[in-house]
């Protein structure tokens, strides 16, 4: 599909996508956006790629993989995601592959989580279990801290408490006070979930919007960057941001940012690949152009992508 080359430049062409870097506060609990997974210490992140396409942050080396086994997932692979059988990888085609990527990225992320945080290893996670696992309290400790019973160090514990808790609730979707699989998946990936968008943007605003006047100024948005070149950026977000240019963001206006469309950045994505790596430039990809290519495509330290072929199946 990709030739080393073809991903080296590809590296240098995306470092100028997505400039997400206004100062907005880290959520303290729930999954980061794909937008935050495409740049790694300034530069495209080449992994973010190779997850794109299998759907899973687990790799392992190819070298004990026959040539015939190892071409015959790769045929796999792209077929699997060949929609109407023609041999061909359409940008439509492969917008799909990196959407059901996404979720099984996320929900893999998730269920490792789940399982982290599953004390009693019953599949469903509670708000007591999650307190103790992330904070170390009790209920009663909780309790305790409303009524200002803590220690100086514990300042501000209470607020994040809170906003776990109305996520929890939030993601508790049957109410019985735990989270199983799917409503976790909610509640650590949020961004997918439009339930989860009220509590969310409730949380954003009050991080962002400083004098508590229901909206988000420009110097808000900005907050305390020193870099000129970050302070630029940002101002750039906001400036896109604020469709009726008034000089403020409303919740609505801020929630792309806060929440940002996995279907947006599938897009980008995928133009990105096929842009980059059809070389005929026909605008698609034949099946056989992947598994031809497939000596560079494997061995490129670039991609690494070659080694996620552990997890495609020898059958359809």
């Amino acid at each position: 599909m990709m030739s080393s080359a073809c991903h080296l430049n590809l590296v240098a062409a995306l470092a100028c996508c997505f400039v997400l870097t206004c100062a907005v506060p880290e959520s303290h609990r729930h999954s980061a956006h794909k937008t935050d997974q495409y740049f790694s210490d300034g530069s495209h992140n080449p992994v973010f790629d190779q997850e794109a396409l299998l759907g899973s942050h687990k790799m392992d080396d190819l070298s004990d993989l026959p040539d015939d086994v190892r071409l015959k997932r790769l045929r796999n692979l792209a077929k699997s995601h060949d929609a109407n059988n023609n041999d061909i990888i359409e940008t439509d085609e492969l917008k799909a592959w990196i959407m059901e990527s996404f979720r099984m990225l996320d929900k893999e992320e998730a269920m490792e989580k789940l399982e982290e945080e599953d004390a009693n290893g019953d599949g469903k996670l509670t708000f007591e279990e999650l307190l103790d696992k992330q904070y170390g309290y009790t209920m009663e400790d909780v309790a305790n801290l409303q009524a200002g019973k803590s220690d100086a160090d514990e300042e501000g514990a209470y607020d994040l408490i809170k906003d776990d808790e109305a996520r929890f609730n939030a993601a508790d979707l049957d109410k019985d006070g735990s989270l199983d699989d799917k409503e976790y998946l909610a509640f650590f990936q949020p961004y997918d979930f439009p339930h989860m968008y009220e509590v969310e943007m409730a949380k954003t605003m009050k991080d962002f919007d400083k004098d508590k006047d229901g909206f988000v100024s420009k110097e808000e948005f900005i907050g305390d960057v020193d870099d000129e070149e970050n302070r630029l950026a940002s101002v750039t977000n906001f400036e896109e941001l604020d469709k009726d240019h008034d000089g403020k963001l409303t919740s609505e206006e801020l929630q792309p940012y806060a929440l940002p469309d996995n279907n947006d950045v599938a897009t980008e994505e995928a133009e990105h690949l096929m842009n980059m790596c059809d070389e005929d430039k026909d605008g698609k990809l034949s099946i056989e152009e992947i598994v031809t290519k497939e000596d560079e495509f494997v061995s490129s330290s670039a991609t690494d992508y070659g080694r996620t072929l552990h997890f495609v199946k020898d059958e359809l």
